[in-house]
């Protein structure tokens, strides 16, 4: 029989020659040596006849052979099985348990694992580190991993350099960060198993700046960089230098030539996750056999959603199995509308594969949808999920929120308020950008409230939110104060104070801030210099805006996207289309924001054929237009009057571009047709939309029924302008306007009465003048300037000269 056991031991030998060859020695009743070859060779079916043999034959089991079953019955997935030979046994010891126990954790049954492990000890038999690393490893939850760090401390297995390690990754993937630090500080181990762990706890809970400390104390203490351990940290870094410096140490260490595909995949995930994705692309050709995660890095890569799906196109040709996270960077990269009835396909394809409705992908259909107005799609995906985290209920939150719609995204929310579930701070993060769309002021208060009671008030995500979302809701004092109660303003609350400054038309605050930082230690970024150039071109200020440029200019920050679409911008709203000009020509290349900045600015100054001819070249270098180019040209044709050209330009957008046209887009198409008289065909067009019309649509419309003189289509504008906003000052002004030049003066009286009525003023009309490098703003009735009894005497004075002119007439305007 030897020779049998001897031809199964050989390193390669066929299924055929090893099936052949066990029944032979069940032939002679060698049925312990038959068990152990077939367990060896995975068979699990001709285990299980060899074992029913093996029992009927009356043979007792030994604690190796034991052990050898229970752990293949286990990996079959025949967990009863293994218990039921486990209590069967003669005489086990602690392998034996220490196989059964594996198997339950393996798929995370907690209570059989402990159950198993109170019932070793009550055996008489003594657990192992083994045994210790099972149950850890078993642990769903921060309580039951406590209870697993105390049986550890109690065994005084908590020196173990995997107990720990076992300890740092579930209480970092509950997220009990506290309780992982509080492990790692207690830990006397110098190991880099446990501080790679420490790090990737870190990085799991987003707190990358805390990784990169740890990765650095690493070097200071001089413990071995491993693979690991520089795949971990390049999860960490969001700088490319930096990760070009560990993709150099890995080559100089030999780390990337010794086959660790793990940690190329690593490397060039940070280079496509920095904006250097031609590097990734490099190091992926350079990976000699890329395995699934290789593949799922590339299609994150893609330039756009038609390459990723080509990509992932490639890899099914391949037959290689593909993970969750490759499907979720094919979903994420669809960019545009044309593309979407391929992410239905893949999702039909996932349902087949099992992979719906589980978390991961669910979570990406949501925004996928969401992405592009498919709400009832988005809700259905929702809906069917078994079971959903905070990533899930944000999803659908800010899919409502960038639609528009407002109520359902709190809706959402209060769902979660009702549940059992507690908000993350996530949760709140989306839903204070939902209240930014809104005006609800006492709503974010009462955010605020509950993000003081969860113990978030310094978190920078909800500090920056609150000053935002408080600015959106008209209340910048608001914004202001917990601005001013932030112990170190950072530059990410500074931009976020002038960003709100700006938005809420407050200019001269904004540039004020700007002009504050500069003299303080922080050093203004892209973005600083961006928001404080949108202030200068808002105040038509020429020459803060060409300051704040040449600042940028000595930062090295000009070439930035946001940078150099602003410098475009503020020169074309300051008039000075050359200077405009010249910043183009200098970071234009395929930069879509400064052709985008651009073309507006051709537009707003009424050069149509320069916009036209933009057009012609960008899609010429092979830049597609957006939704902002199309704005641009629509709104160039709206103010030249091309019918006609808007016509093309609107249908050509979603044929060949895959853009959608939106509300914006309509708009600009109402107010040409308004223009030009053809009111009736611009209801048409409100009537035809896909989009449910905005206040800004009809108001459009009942301008353009003002100027026409139609009272009809006028009333109409009005009506379903006050049903969108009851308090809308213009609507009321208009109609009485409209009312007036066709000299319906009963009416005009009766709207001066219902706006009484309702308390309803017109908003002030403002003024301002640069003298001196200082703005000044006037308001109507405004006494507050201290030159204001001069000023209003000059005022009185040009008055009277223009009444008395020759050339005065009235306009019927009572407003």
């Amino acid at each position: 029989m030897k020779r049998f056991i001897c031809f199964l031991s050989r390193p390669s030998f066929s299924p055929q020659e090893s099936t052949t060859s066990i029944k032979t020695l069940v032939s002679h009743g060698l049925y312990s040596q038959a068990l152990k070859a077939s367990t060896a060779l995975l068979d699990f079916h001709l285990t299980d006849q060899i074992y029913s043999l093996f029992i009927k034959s009356g043979f007792s089991i030994d604690i190796f052979l034991g052990s050898s079953l229970i752990d293949r019955f286990s990996k079959s997935g025949d967990l009863r099985r293994a218990h039921r030979l486990l209590l069967d046994m003669p005489d086990t010891d602690t392998v034996v348990w220490n196989a059964l126990i594996s198997g339950y954790a393996r798929i995370q049954q907690t209570e059989p694992v402990f159950d198993l492990f109170n019932s070793l000890r009550c055996s008489g038999l003594k657990p192992d580190i083994f045994t210790l690393s099972s149950l850890i490893k078993a642990c769903n939850n921060s309580k039951e991993n406590g209870m697993a760090h105390a049986i550890s401390l109690k065994m005084g297995f908590s020196s173990g350099v995997f107990v720990i390690s076992g300890l740092l990754d579930n209480y970092s993937k509950s997220g009990d960060l506290c309780s992982a630090e509080k492990c790692f500080a207690e830990c006397l181990v110098m190991d880099t198993v446990v501080w790679t762990a420490m790090m990737s706890g870190y990085i799991w809970n987003a707190e990358l700046g805390n990784a990169r400390e740890i990765f650095m104390e690493m070097r200071v203490l001089g413990l071995d960089l491993n693979k690991f351990s520089l795949t971990s940290v390049l999860g960490a870094l969001s700088d490319i230098k930096e990760g070009e410096q560990i993709h150099g140490f890995s080559i100089k260490m030999g780390f990337l030539f010794s086959g660790s595909t793990h940690l190329s995949n690593a490397v060039m995930s940070i280079y496509c996750r920095c904006g250097s994705k031609l590097d990734g692309v490099k190091l992926f050709d350079e990976i000699s056999e890329p395995d699934v995660v290789s593949w799922t890095a590339r299609i994150g890569a893609a330039y756009d959603g038609e390459e990723a799906l080509e990509l992932f196109r490639l890899l099914c040709s391949r037959d290689m199995e593909m993970n969750e996270y490759t499907i979720v960077n094919v979903l994420s990269a669809i960019g545009t509308q044309r593309l979407l009835e391929t992410g239905k396909q893949i999702q039909a394809r996932c349902y087949k594969a099992g992979y719906l409705p589980g978390i991961f992908i669910s979570n990406a259909l949501i925004s996928m949808y969401g992405k592009y107005g498919q709400l009832e799609d988005a809700k259905v995906v929702f809906d069917e999920m078994l079971s959903r985290d905070s990533v899930s209920w944000n999803s659908l939150i800010t899919g409502y929120a960038e639609n528009g719609l407002v109520g359902q995204a709190l809706g959402v929310f209060s769902q979660i308020q009702n549940s059992s579930l507690e908000p993350t701070k996530f949760t709140l993060a989306s839903v204070l950008e939902v209240l930014s769309y809104s005006d609800a002021p006492q709503q974010v208060m009462q955010i605020h409230s509950q993000i003081i009671k969860l113990g978030f008030a310094t978190d920078d995500s909800m500090v920056t939110g609150l000053i935002t979302a408080y600015g959106k809701c008209n209340g910048i004092n608001e914004s202001k104060r917990v601005f001013t109660e932030i112990d170190n303003i950072d530059l990410v609350h500074l931009n976020a104070m002038a960003a709100t400054f700006t938005h809420a038309a407050c200019h001269t605050d904004t540039l004020k801030l700007f002009r504050n930082t500069q003299k303080s230690d922080l050093e203004v970024d892209s973005i600083t210099f961006s928001i404080a150039l949108k202030a200068c071109g808002a105040l038509t200020d020429l020459e803060q805006g060409r300051s704040i440029h040449s600042l940028a200019l000595k930062s090295g920050v000009d070439q930035c996207d946001f940078v150099g679409s602003a410098v475009v911008d503020v020169y074309c709203k300051c008039g000075s289309i050359a200077d405009a000009e010249k910043a183009f020509r200098k970071v234009a290349k395929d930069n879509l924001a400064i052709w985008n900045a651009m073309i507006m600015g051709y537009a707003q100054h009424g050069h149509y054929q320069e916009v036209f001819k933009l057009l012609k070249k960008m899609c010429e270098l092979g830049i597609d237009p957006d939704e902002i180019t199309y704005l641009g040209i629509l709104y160039s044709c709206s103010h030249a009057g091309l019918i006609k050209e808007a016509y093309t330009h609107l249908n050509s957008m979603f044929e060949c571009h895959g853009v959608m046209p939106c509300l914006e887009h309509y708009a600009c198409m109402v107010d040409l047709l308004g223009r030009a008289g053809h009111l009736e065909e611009a209801k048409r067009i409100i009537d035809k939309m896909p989009i449910t019309p905005d206040a800004k649509i009809w108001q459009i419309l009942l301008s353009a029924c003002s100027i026409q003189g139609n009272v009809k289509l006028g009333r109409l504008a009005a009506q379903e302008l006050l049903e969108l906003q009851p308090e809308n000052d213009s609507a009321y002004v208009l109609l009485s306007n409209l009312y007036a030049s066709v000299n319906m003066w009963e009416d005009v009286g009766r709207m001066r009465r219902v706006m009484k009525e309702k308390r309803v003023s017109k908003e002030p009309g403002c003024s301002w003048i640069q003298v001196k490098g200082t703005v000044h703003s006037f308001f109507v009735d405004d006494t507050s300037h201290h030159d204001s009894i001069e000023i209003y005497m000059k005022l009185q004075e040009l008055n009277k000269q223009m009444i008395t002119a020759p050339e005065f007439e009235g306009d019927g305007v009572l407003f």
